[in-house]
């Protein structure tokens, strides 16, 4: 029986991602999926007129229908600071039909690749944006323990059995890996 591929990115992984040096817009971008642990098309057809500071309707596609995500303080900080200074809107758009990013899936999809490239992300993991999704899954469950579950389906608009059925129950080198991660990041905010 072979061992089955790691979907998610790791605490250190995601780390090394996010202190990487990279454009404003593709650092938002990856910010961006491991916060809200959207579909890549979610993403890409963001609009300006579904943020309102940290609350952010997303349209899903396979409902049909607009779900409202948050986003934590910091990348609230850095879409503000992106949309200060770098973004610049095509000639003639209202802020109406203004998008995020102004890129294909295909681009977005190209662009994590290179990040994960970039931070040394082994190459038995995935090299795509969905792994932004499960790392954020991942992350989530092991940090709200059981919140997470109900917060996870509220935010990726996927169900509680899809996420049991996909993750599971985490390992207890995961549970230590993500409680290690958590000690961190609370580290950093205080």
């Amino acid at each position: 029986m072979t061992e089955p591929v790691r979907k998610y990115l790791t605490s250190a992984e995601v780390e090394r991602l996010l202190v990487r040096f990279a454009p404003k817009c593709d650092k938002l971008l990856i910010q961006m999926g491991l916060t809200l642990g959207c579909r890549v098309s979610e993403i890409t057809s963001l609009r300006l007129r579904n943020i309102k500071g940290r609350l952010i309707k997303v349209w899903d596609e396979k409902k049909d229908e607009y779900r409202q995500c948050v986003i934590d303080t910091s990348t609230e900080a850095m879409l503000e600071d992106y949309l200060e200074t770098d973004y610049s809107v095509p000639s003639g758009m209202t802020r109406e039909h203004q998008r995020l990013f102004y890129i294909s899936n295909k681009t977005a999809n190209r662009r994590v690749k290179e990040a994960f490239q970039e931070i040394g992300v082994p190459e038995d993991v995935p090299h795509r944006w969905h792994t932004l999704r499960h790392t954020y899954v991942r992350l989530t469950l092991d940090r709200m323990k059981d919140r997470g579950i109900q917060f996870v389906c509220e935010q990726t608009g996927d169900s509680p059995e899809t996420i049991l059925k996909v993750y599971g129950v985490p390992s207890l080198e995961d549970r230590l890996e993500a409680a290690e991660f958590h000690s961190i990041t609370q580290e950093g905010s205080n």
